[in-house]
């Protein structure tokens, strides 16, 4: 029954993240928004409250600061490092396809596996690396590395040969850097709440709590987000407007998923973040068939690279 539940929601949030892909690009639209990655996180912040406000009413007991914001320290400190990142990471969506940046998202596949199993093993909570990481896991890993950097190499080279000299510079940085800004706190988050949530490996921290202390501080980072941009347009960001609506679907679709993700984390960690690494492949595809987005065969070849090394760490994580 655990493992049907564990399925059920990595299913969930493989769709769910597939759709915020989509979402956060129709989001853009001409991308000369001023302040773009801002209002993004006033969106975001706007969902994460209400979910927090939510999980606090359904707690059996009452939520206090003591028994899991400065107990679960990790997750607090965590918790406004992701909000500023992750509003940094939006730039990808401007520089990027959703096609794109999926996958460059992706990279977190194989990272954040292998950080994870150096933490267990650095607080003794794994006997031998070879015990969590198998030998596909590490091929998966190796390959999306690859690829991930040889889809950046051939994107510049493509800005460079039709003479885009700002293009180029522009294209390879959304192309590398804010997606593997976003890999790296995928990354961090994955070590954090697996060794705060995991009830095998780690500390069996309230699946709720997480969600509580996460939404709370991304709410008051997005509070800070919407004063500013008052500040600087003069006029208050209202993101209930149908030009927000992707932003505010695209946040709630992508918080739902990681209340999924968290409860599944909590079941199974190891196996969890693997799996999940296959919803690019519905995001390229709602990629090319809704957003009729369209790339030159090298750069899908980089693509097919990344997911095949993702199908490759699921692999690992099946057989063993």
């Amino acid at each position: 029954m655990q493992n049907s539940i564990w399925l059920l929601l990595v299913v969930t949030a493989i769709l769910l993240w597939a759709s915020t892909n989509l979402l956060y690009k129709a989001g853009v639209h001409d991308g000369k928004e001023e302040h773009i990655c801002l209002k993004y996180s006033v969106c975001i912040g706007i969902v994460f409250f209400v979910i927090a406000c939510a999980f606090i009413a359904m707690r059996d007991e009452p939520f206090t600061i003591w028994e899991s914001a400065v107990r679960y320290w990790p997750m607090t400190i965590f918790g406004p490092l992701y909000a500023v990142i992750n509003t940094i990471a939006f730039n990808g969506y401007i520089y990027n396809e959703a096609t794109v940046q999926s996958p460059m998202e992706d990279l977190s596949a194989g990272w954040s596996t292998l950080l994870l199993i150096f933490a267990y093993l650095a607080l003794g909570r794994a006997d031998s690396a070879f015990e969590l990481l198998t030998p596909l896991r590490t091929v998966g890993i190796v390959v999306i590395l690859l690829s991930v950097t040889r889809l950046a190499i051939v994107r510049n080279r493509i800005s460079r040969e039709s003479g885009q000299s700002e293009a180029w510079k522009t294209r390879g940085l959304g192309t590398l850097v804010f997606p593997l800004a976003f890999s790296m706190l995928d990354a961090l988050e994955t070590i954090v709440t697996g060794l705060c949530l995991d009830t095998t490996y780690g500390y069996a921290m309230p699946e709720g709590d997480g969600v509580i202390i996460i939404g709370m501080t991304y709410a008051l980072f997005a509070l800070g987000c919407w004063v500013y941009i008052y500040w600087k347009e003069g006029r208050p960001y209202n993101p209930f407007t149908r030009h927000s609506a992707p932003r505010i679907l695209g946040a709630l679709t992508d918080n739902i998923g990681i209340v999924c993700y968290g409860y599944a984390m909590a079941i199974n960690s190891i196996s969890t973040d693997p799996l999940i690494a296959i919803y690019p492949v519905f995001a390229m595809l709602g990629g090319r068939v809704i957003m009729k987005e369209r790339l030159g065969a090298a750069q899908s070849i980089c693509l097919l690279g990344i997911v095949a090394g993702s199908v490759l760490v699921v692999l690992g994580t099946v057989i063993e």
